[in-house]
């Protein structure tokens, strides 16, 4: 076998404990830095403090960094090494079994032992080397800039509250020490807005980069050894659109009349595809009537489909955790500071998010314990978060006694996020069942940030009017009330709930301001359908529309998959490409979408999408620039 998931997925923890450590030495000397400041002085004085503040921590980040330069690009020529020696080791006993049964000549295994010694392997390993550790000093850098703007913008914070007059400063400097906690060092910023902690972007940075110098090599001797044939491994759990291809044989060869070509089926060489952005999966040389199918996947697509659902979900409860763990670390970091009255709010704090943590933890376990998933240390670990401070934090949550105020703030938290808001909405309908309400709510805690703040903001308390409504579901724009049948949504073919959903897509459409009148929505739309068209008449070689759409409506036939983008494709097309479901026409044969909008259809189809992983990738296989630009205005709405 190539490099197992199991093998990637461990692959980057010993470059990541010590970024992390330094990411935890820098946030503790940022809170104590913040705790030492005197805010009760004149301006002139201030930017005095601060400028000196910001030269004293510039200097000590450098210095850390420096520190450990050395040790960071030891550990990862080591983890290429080691990656590379097992990758070319799998591969080459293939070949050598292929050597020894005559399918290639003996000359072949002079070739063979004369790649590992080439300068092309050289320069390959070396290249990839020389990128990372160019990665990796470009990560530091952009902490170290990340570290001065984050203690810039505390220290002008924390001022400004005490100089409004409207905060003390220990109030002032306990909130600054709580965000820094909770925020960490996001040291990496994507044009899309979004950051990241250093710690998550080293993992993706090394399992992406050593999964691609592995490839490349192997591929290389592919060429040498004219191997024409590979095979992806499998493993149950990866991502959607990796589950298209994964555990199939492929050619290197464009025209192989047997097996698809390598590049287009996998998108190697992209970030979407195999070796690329945190690919777990790998390949090695097939050959015919030597090779036995080593990696045919033993679970349906369906059952790969819900252990990434789980898988995600763990990952996001290890998430909070590190959040958790972060904070604490930085709340005992500042917990010195010589004001009595900040160091109360502080212990006081520190007690209160260690019975937080020991919630989470909780949940953790019970969501490993539902699915049989296995816990992963290495994800939930933080450096600053040492024995000494993981020592009282379970101190300090077993002795918390939770006094009213205490109680009431951890109920508030959680009743203040999107998740809590939905909860409260949906518990005090009396009307919903418990098995409804368990689908509704584990279909919306998996949903996209955005999606789960626009039903946070924009969907009133008593949303449906009607729960046991017999006639065709609707959103009335009028009274702004949905109509509806719980229980038949509870077996609904398109899935679970996909009504509840779907309806209040066009409630949040209609509540934020008519988002789907958007032209570029409109333009965009009809655009992908385009695209689609002229790639299935490229694919099939099919000169007509009336062809190209007919070849198109043969493929809708999955009402659980192609529900929603049959239904926008009959009305982008006027009817001329129906699947398995479409808005019949009216009794005098008038269409339905003559009286009604089809981007209002679209947007509460991307709407409902955000919440089902299944139907959100038929979206993005159909209607990819439409349903980009969908989120992004989704996004706009509820900052």
């Amino acid at each position: 076998m190539a490099l197992s998931p199991q093998y990637l997925d461990k692959l980057p923890e010993a470059v990541i404990k010590l970024m992390s450590e330094l990411q935890d030495e820098i946030i503790s000397d940022i809170c104590r830095r913040i705790t030492k400041v005197n805010y009760l002085t004149s301006t002139a004085e201030w930017q005095l403090i601060k400028a000196n503040q910001l030269t004293l921590s510039s200097q000590e980040v450098k210095k850390r960094i420096a520190k450990g330069l050395k040790a960071r690009e030891n550990t990862v020529k080591e983890l290429y090494t080691d990656a590379v020696k097992t990758a070319i080791a799998e591969d080459r006993q293939i070949y050598e079994f292929a050597v020894d049964d005559g399918i290639l000549s003996e000359n072949y295994r002079e070739k063979l032992t004369n790649y590992t010694r080439s300068k092309a392997f050289s320069n390959t390993l070396n290249r990839g080397l020389k990128n990372t550790n160019g990665l990796m000093r470009n990560l530091t850098n952009s902490a170290a800039a990340a570290a001065n703007s984050q203690l810039a913008e505390a220290l002008d914070l924390a001022y400004l509250k005490v100089t409004s007059g409207a905060f003390t400063p220990d109030q002032a400097v306990f909130d600054a020490v709580k965000k820094l906690g909770a925020d960490g060092l996001k040291a990496v910023k994507y044009p899309s807005g979004h950051t990241d902690q250093l710690d998550v972007a080293v993992r993706r940075a090394i399992v992406t980069a050593v999964g691609k110098t592995c490839g490349d090599m192997q591929l290389d001797l592919a060429k040498e050894m004219d191997s024409r044939l590979v095979e992806v491994d499998s493993h149950l759990g990866a991502r959607p659109s990796h589950a298209e291809w994964q555990g199939q044989v492929y050619s290197l060869d464009k025209d192989d009349p047997k097996y698809p070509y390598f590049y287009d089926a996998t998108g190697y060489g992209t970030g979407e595809g195999l070796c690329g952005w945190n690919c777990r999966h790998s390949f090695y040389p097939y050959f015919e009537g030597l090779s036995e199918r080593a990696s045919v996947p033993d679970f349906t697509k369906e059952e790969n489909a819900r252990v990434y659902e789980d898988t995600q979900k763990q990952r996001s409860y290890e998430r909070a955790i590190r959040k958790s763990k972060r904070e604490l670390a930085a709340l005992d970091g500042a917990r010195s500071a010589a004001d009595p009255a900040l160091k109360e709010k502080l212990d006081r704090e520190f007690a209160r998010k260690s019975a937080v943590l020991k919630r989470q933890e909780g949940r953790l376990n019970e969501h490993l314990k539902n699915t049989g998933l296995l816990p992963d240390s290495s994800r939930v670990r933080v450096d600053g978060f040492n024995r000494s401070v993981s020592q009282k934090a379970v101190h300090a949550a077993k002795n918390y006694e939770l006094d009213k105020a205490a109680k009431s703030a951890i109920i508030k938290e959680e009743q203040q996020s999107d998740l809590g808001k939905f909860k409260e909405k949906l518990r005090a309908d009396s009307r919903v069942s418990k098995e409804y309400y368990a689908a509704v709510r584990g279909k919306f805690s998996r949903g996209s940030d955005a999606a789960k703040k626009a039903f946070s903001k924009f969907v009133p308390q008593d949303s449906v009017a009607n729960a046991s409504y017999e006639g065709v579901a609707h959103y009335n724009t009028v009274t702004k009330k949905i109509s509806m049948h719980y229980n038949a949504d509870l077996n609904n073919e398109r899935g679970k709930c996909a009504t509840w959903f779907h309806e209040h897509g066009h409630m949040i459409d209609d509540m934020a301001g008519k988002l789907s009148n958007d032209k570029r929505f409109s333009d965009l739309l009809y655009a992908d359908v385009k695209n689609y068209r002229e790639s299935i008449g490229k694919k099939y070689n099919l000169k007509t529309f009336d062809k190209v759409d007919k070849k198109i409506s043969s493929e809708l036939g999955n009402m659980r998959k192609h529900s929603a983008v049959s239904d926008m494709l009959d009305g982008l097309t006027q009817g001329n490409i129906q699947g398995c479901a479409i808005h019949s026409p009216y009794s005098d044969g008038t269409s339905y979408w003559a009286n009604h909008s089809i981007t209002s259809e679209a947007f509460a189809h991307m709407y409902e999408a955000q919440f089902d992983k299944t139907r959100y990738s038929e979206m993005q296989k159909y209607f990819p620039n439409a349903l980009k630009y969908f989120e992004t205005k989704l996004e706009e709405a509820v900052k």
